[in-house]
């Protein structure tokens, strides 16, 4: 059962360069501000939204995030966050900022600089509201949204602080929004996913989850305090 949170045509896009598919064999395991994001699905929707003071209404691009908890008997946690384009456009000029080069980097900061600045959705002669540049700019903004996650989420990219770090923290901010309770949560789900990414078989942990009782023996007096502390905030 999911918990739902309420909140307040483009070029496509290159695949990985066979450099960085290589630089993938040294990979390292996601960091604990990253290892959520392997269990989070994103997707944008264009919404129409009106001011009180003004007849006419604006397009918004809400974002639908859907986390489903590798622990499997933790709840989905389901919430949406509506911006504005524009909101989009400085997103994406603070993560060319944080990607420009002058850092020390060996993963592929280059490569998703690139791809940010050169597939962000680009002006339009067609009217800023008509369905066709809206879908256009719905398409462009999921792939980008995407295609960040995936390089957060890349084991051979984990030994650059900056996309593990200020990368990583901008992206989370973007997409958790203005929701009050996701950020502790977010906290306590990302220790258990860096948990489950360090074991070494996830088909026995899926075994061991199927037996409520049982698993309860193998967990560590700390992870219990985490679970317990996530079920908590989740009765809040």
């Amino acid at each position: 059962m999911a918990m739902a949170i309420p909140s307040t045509c483009s070029t496509p896009m290159t695949n990985f360069s066979g450099h960085y598919r290589k630089r993938a064999s040294f990979s390292a395991d996601l960091s604990q501000s990253t290892a959520w994001l392997e269990h989070l699905h994103l997707n944008i929707r264009s919404i129409n939204s009106s001011n009180a003071n003004s007849k006419l209404s604006k397009v918004q691009y809400q974002v639908q995030a859907t986390y489903t908890p590798p622990c499997c008997q933790d709840p989905e946690l389901v919430w949406t966050v509506s911006r504005p384009f524009d909101a989009y456009r400085r997103f994406r000029k603070q993560l060319l900022q944080n990607l420009q080069s002058g850092h020390a980097c060996p993963a592929e900061c280059k490569w998703l600089y690139t791809v940010i600045k050169n597939h962000f959705p680009k002006p339009n002669l067609l009217p800023v509201y008509s369905s066709r540049v809206v879908e256009a700019r719905q398409q462009s903004l999921t792939r980008l949204l995407r295609t960040l996650q995936a390089s957060l989420v890349n084991r051979g990219n984990q030994r650059c602080n900056v996309l593990v770090h200020s990368v990583s923290r901008a992206f989370a901010t973007f997409i958790i929004g203005d929701n009050a309770q996701l950020p502790e949560l977010m906290m306590t789900l990302s220790e258990c996913s860096s948990d489950q990414s360090t074991r070494t078989s996830a088909a026995s942990f899926m075994s061991g989850c199927s037996d409520e009782e049982d698993y309860s023996k193998d967990v560590s007096p700390s992870r219990r305090f985490q679970m317990q502390k996530q079920q908590d905030i989740l009765q809040v």
